[in-house]
């Protein structure tokens, strides 16, 4: 397994799994920080080039996406894919997802505590924080990020690209349109249109600056 990323939400990633990936068939990659130790914990290899990242993919092609952002996600997910890797989901055993769950895409990372109810729907390469819920009949759309403790209640239907903030509550049959951003804490109660950032509670489009 191929983690990519070798920070942050990487290393979280490691502890959420560690019990579940053997040492040995475990390896990170990091090709933009500089001055990095060529193992992570002195235990995993850390790859710092594609050539190097297809060389292992040539050995098992399954890479997971070990870092947040949206647009960096979607990217590094064709990157890799273009060196020969799969994108897989990484699926922490205390997160409950439902045996109704109408469709999880490729390439979930969904985190320790996260709740999938039934006919909820997730698209490829999205990030489901940890605590945050997805509740019943809700869409997600492809390489969104919920952050931790965010919930979407019943019918709630997210665009592609989209920013859910830490603890932020979207309310039963609102629409979140594409690369749309929710701030912490903020409780939607209106459809968001497309490249929009709500905050506050009621949630609110952010002011542009002139």
């Amino acid at each position: 397994m191929l983690i990519i990323g070798a920070r942050g939400h990487a290393i979280e990633l490691l502890h959420a799994f560690e019990n579940v990936w053997q040492p040995d068939t475990v390896a990170f990659y990091d090709d933009v920080t500089p001055n990095m130790p060529d193992k992570v914990f002195d235990s995993y290899p850390l790859l710092k080039s594609p050539r190097e990242a297809a060389d292992w993919l040539a050995m098992d092609c399954r890479f997971v996406l070990g870092v947040g952002g949206v647009k960096v996600r979607q990217m590094l997910a064709r990157k890799f894919e273009a060196l020969g890797g799969e994108l897989t989901s990484a699926l922490a055993a205390t997160a409950m997802i439902s045996r109704y769950a109408s469709s999880l895409g490729p390439g979930l990372n969904v985190m320790q505590q996260a709740l999938i109810s039934p006919n909820a729907q997730v698209g490829e390469g999205t990030l489901l924080n940890t605590a945050c819920s997805i509740h019943h009949d809700v869409v997600v759309g492809a390489f969104c990020e919920i952050a931790p403790g965010a919930r979407l209640l019943g019918n709630v239907q997210v665009g592609d690209l989209c920013f859910v903030g830490a603890n932020a509550t979207v309310l039963p049959r609102v629409r979140l349109g594409n690369h749309v951003v929710v701030g912490a804490g903020a409780v939607v109660n209106q459809d968001v249109p497309d490249h929009t950032t709500v905050v506050g509670v009621p949630a609110r489009p952010l002011a542009s600056k002139r």
